[in-house]
């Protein structure tokens, strides 16, 4: 199976946020943690205080804040990974992957990956130190399905 596609920066961002939902339970918490805050903080709100109004306004810029940061954090990355804005060429067999670039040719293993994950934008292969996004945005429902099962044949799916 050849697919040729470009990480954009919406792609990496959107595949970011999914390997940080489903990389571990730590990670679980780091994602849901500003909601979770956020939750906490409004919920302490309504214990009778001469601090309620600041209390509850106050969460509103730290609950944002810590949200753009996670973002902005997101699109630092994809700017320092240069190797994502090239034009991939990424061949899958049996024995693993095949990446080209015009920097180069890469060959790893299926055991490389950990595992994979999928949501309705991405493919993403977790790796220990990483992940590997593949974006839907650029398969047909035919190779999204192929891809899908190929990589269920060959790796555990992260649930």
């Amino acid at each position: 199976m050849n697919i040729k596609y470009r990480v954009s920066e919406r792609d990496y961002k959107s595949a970011a946020m999914l390997d940080l939902r489903k990389r571990s339970t730590w990670s679980l918490v780091e994602f849901y943690s500003p909601y979770i805050i956020a939750i906490v903080w409004v919920c302490a709100s309504f214990i009778p205080d001469d601090y309620d109004f600041f209390m509850t306004v106050g969460i509103i810029p730290i609950f944002i804040a810590s949200l753009w940061l996670r973002r902005r954090r997101f699109a630092n990355d994809y700017q320092r990974k240069r190797n994502f804005h090239l034009l991939h060429s990424l061949d899958l067999d049996r024995n693993g992957l095949r990446l080209e670039t015009t920097d180069g040719s890469v060959r790893t293993t299926w055991q490389n990956y950990l595992k994979f994950a999928e949501d309705s934008n991405n493919f993403v292969l977790l790796q220990k130190n990483g992940f590997f996004p593949i974006p839907k945005d650029h398969l047909t429902p035919e190779q999204a399905e192929e891809l899908g099962a190929m990589l269920q044949s060959r790796l555990p799916r992260v649930e």
